[in-house]
């Protein structure tokens, strides 16, 4: 088996909950309910992910990604790299809520550990956010992510374009979740903007700075047909990467024939979906061609990310 990057997953709580649990040891997440994501990833990630028609399926989605944050700890981490044998893990931080900071300590403990920087979009100091940015960027950050959901961040909004422009000076990627979620209960929602994660937005910013690195996370958004709509807009585009995050295995395999071998990049998206599960499904995608599955799973993101 050749080596591993996961190119797109999370340590800690991402979220406004703020819970302190990396360093935690033996958490364990409540068994007596249904985890939802840990059935889809035990099913390859084929089918519907939900019913978003269903109250209760909702309900329980919202509270299973906040157990699965606490829960979410280096211990965890450590042992599903062990078990995978990946290689490398990069780290997406969601400011406020964790940071650059945060994960750049952690990766002194933990050196399979790659960082990624994040933006606190309530500071509307650009030259603050540049030089944090920056100064980040000299620290190690490996690439910079953007959540517009939990971020309450447009991506049409001047002041990203503003943002990203200084960032596009290191030739790094920059990643942007897509797809149009929701993560808090009643009492919470005024948090999000689930609008703000539609794939339009981002192939509107992809197109208006074509010298930027982007990556779509989960290929444009797990709705139906968000993969076809980003392939028809922008297959081909010289600036777009996509991740493998939640796909099952014939996604992965459309993926590299719309986006081409060079574009796909493999990914797990921890805590939510499963390592080992990820690894055998994108394994089993490309075992028609094993330069292929190299490539998605270790080179691309390798060379993107400049190690």
């Amino acid at each position: 088996m050749h080596k591993i990057i996961d190119f797109h997953s999370h340590l800690g709580d991402i979220f406004a909950y703020e819970k302190n649990v990396i360093f935690k040891k033996n958490v364990e997440i409540d068994k007596s309910k249904h985890n939802p994501f840990d059935a889809f990833s035990k099913k390859g990630f084929e089918g519907p992910f939900m019913d978003p028609d269903n109250p209760e399926e909702v309900q329980n989605i919202i509270d299973m990604t906040a157990a699965a944050s606490w829960a979410n700890t280096l211990e965890k981490l450590q042992v599903a790299l062990d078990n995978t044998k990946i290689e490398y893990v990069c780290l997406y931080p969601v400011e406020p809520f964790i940071s650059f900071d945060d994960y750049l300590a952690v990766s002194k403990l933990e050196k399979r550990i790659l960082p990624f920087t994040s933006v606190d979009w309530r500071d509307r100091d650009v030259m603050r956010i540049k030089k944090k940015l920056m100064d980040d960027f000299k620290r190690g950050a490996y690439g910079l992510k953007i959540h517009p959901i939990l971020q309450s961040i447009s991506l049409r909004d001047p002041i990203v374009e503003e943002v990203l422009d200084t960032w596009a000076t290191t030739d790094l990627p920059i990643v942007t979740h897509c797809g149009e979620n929701s993560y808090y209960p009643d009492g919470m929602k005024h948090l999000e903007v689930p609008e703000y994660g539609n794939v339009e937005d981002f192939i509107y910013l992809l197109k208006k700075m074509p010298h930027v690195k982007f990556v779509a996370a989960h290929c444009g958004g797990l709705g139906p047909g968000s993969m076809e709509v980003l392939a028809k807009e922008c297959a081909g585009m010289e600036n777009l990467w996509v991740d493998t995050t939640f796909r099952s295995a014939v996604e992965i395999k459309t993926m590299v024939e719309l986006f081409g071998e060079d574009r796909v990049l493999f990914g797990v998206d921890r805590p939510f979906g499963g390592s080992e599960e990820s690894v055998a499904t994108c394994s089993k995608a490309l075992s028609f061609d094993e330069e292929v599955s190299k490539k998605v799973m270790y080179d691309n993101a390798h060379k993107l990310i400049k190690l």
